[in-house]
């Protein structure tokens, strides 16, 4: 009879020890340079074909990923943050972006595919074999998934900045500065000639992003409009007339605007070029660009951004509800604080213009750059439904640029309230001085924004303050302790 193999044993041997024991050991070696391969994919993509596979992919493959790795730092320790922020608006670069992350995604998650493939799996047992094929699959969503969340980022942004701005020629600065009306009005869908709750004028210096925010009353009367526009010549006296007072106050120029839009032609539609053009008219200093934030969907962006923190000095109500916001420190939800930035009961309009122009230093302090990508597709989409604007595209990246240099310096401030202005019976020639000290002062790097300022108000420089009954339209409360002029932070704490 002839013996098998496994009949033909040694004297003293165990059968199949020995085959077992080398069979394991060759298996726990395959198993860890399985492991080993698919690991240095997700270190150093393509260093597993430069060891074991296609050796001239690896070396591409290593080459273009040290080229990323050094061209990344490069970038990030040589441009400065506010020029970055500039590119991030740019549309061409924001697809290119996510095309390029698509490419690399799909590319890294072949490579560790490919590795996984390397490592032999027909050669492992079947619980190495599951194990190799969960680490594969966790390890392509590893590399996977930021690639896919800055892709969706830059998805977003692009989105975001393609429906908000149009095409167009970017205005040129005037005496160096760029000067943007905020407006502040129940701009939804359907609502035509609505009044502006808010008005205000931010001037920025384009060259060390110095700014200053102009806040006007959106009860003051008799506006001008700049000379040689038809509206100069409708009302040579100002923005007045028959009738109710209320309907010849500045926020009312929006409503005329609608209803007589062959004096205010342009793109920008009749009601907002009419409330331009009496800001214009009445500080004397031109607008280049308007921001229309719908104030009923504002709500909505406060609560994108994760809510905002204020000091609230006095109650404030929360409409007809009973409930109010307690003096203090508060983080504040987007109802909160349009219910803040708008409350009339026991306060007057100045007082509110206050709180308003608290409630925008509050979003800038709090959209730090963690906060922003954190919240950044919920802040896309919110500034896209709520936010109507001229600014073209085009001037975009040095607009963010010159917010982000503006986030780091102290924000001028200035409200043409009483005792400063008489809303009724204003003084526009002391209007345009003082605007005109107060923002010049603003340029230069060693000036405080109030010095300018005080040096024009004197003894005025402090306003009364909120009161606890409504005052007239005319006159502030006596006891009101908001300043008119200063630096936003002074007059407005977030800590």
């Amino acid at each position: 009879m002839v013996s098998t193999a496994s009949e033909r044993r040694r004297p003293g041997m165990r059968p199949g020890r020995p085959r077992s024991v080398r069979q394991q050991r060759a298996e726990a070696a395959r198993f860890r340079r399985s492991l080993t391969l698919v690991g240095l994919t997700v270190a150093a993509p393509g260093s597993a074909q430069f060891t074991a596979g296609n050796r001239q992919l690896g070396k591409v493959v290593l080459r273009l990923w040290a080229g990323l790795i050094v061209a990344g730092g490069l970038v990030l320790s040589l441009v400065p943050t506010d020029v970055l922020a500039g590119l991030a608006v740019r549309p061409w670069l924001l697809t290119l972006l996510k095309l390029l992350l698509f490419v690399m995604g799909i590319g890294w998650i072949a490579l560790v595919v490919d590795a996984w493939r390397l490592g032999h799996p027909p050669g492992l047992n079947r619980r190495h074999r599951l194990i190799m094929v969960a680490t594969t699959l966790a390890l392509c969503g590893l590399v996977a998934t930021p690639l896919v969340v800055t892709a969706r980022y830059a998805s977003a942004a692009r989105d975001a900045v393609v429906a908000m701005f149009p095409s167009g020629d970017a205005a040129a600065a005037s005496d160096g500065r760029l000067n943007v009306l905020l407006l502040g009005a129940d701009a939804g869908a359907g609502r035509v000639g609505v009044r502006p709750d808010s008005i205000n004028l931010v001037s920025i210096d384009v060259r060390s992003g110095g700014s200053v925010l102009v806040s006007l009353p959106r009860n003051l009367e008799k506006a001008r409009f700049p000379e040689g526009t038809a509206a100069a010549d409708r009302f040579p006296d100002g923005f007045a007339g028959e009738g109710d007072r209320g309907e010849w106050m500045l926020n009312a120029t929006w409503t005329y605007g609608e209803a007589n839009p062959d004096l205010f032609p342009g793109p920008a539609g009749p009601g907002v070029t009419a409330v331009e053009q009496a800001v214009e008219g009445t500080l004397g200093l031109p607008v280049h660009y308007y921001v229309v934030v719908d104030l009923d969907g504002f709500r909505n962006l406060v609560d994108a951004l994760g809510g905002v923190t204020i000091r609230i000095t006095e109650e404030i109500p929360l409409g007809s509800t009973g409930d109010v916001l307690e003096p203090g420190l508060h983080e504040l939800d987007g109802y909160e604080t349009l219910w803040y930035a708008r409350s009339r009961t026991g306060s007057s309009d100045y007082a509110r213009m206050s709180r308003q122009r608290c409630v925008l230093g509050a979003i800038l302090h709090e959209a730090d750059p963690g906060t922003v990508l954190r919240n950044f597709t919920a802040l896309a989409d919110a500034s896209t439904s709520i936010v109507t604007t001229d600014i073209p595209v085009d001037q975009l990246p040095e607009l963010v640029e010159l917010a982000w240099k503006a986030k780091d310096l102290p924000i001028g401030t200035l409200q043409l309230v009483p005792p400063l202005v008489t809303p009724a019976d204003p003084d526009f020639a002391a209007i345009a001085e003082l605007v005109d000290d107060t923002v010049s002062g603003s340029g230069t790097a060693d000036s405080t924004p109030d010095a300018a300022s005080d040096a024009a108000l004197g003894s005025a420089a402090v306003a009364p303050a909120e009161p606890s009954a409504q005052p007239s339209a005319d006159q502030a409360p006596a006891d009101e302790e908001d300043q008119p002029t200063g630096d936003l932070a002074s007059v407005c704490s977030y800590e």
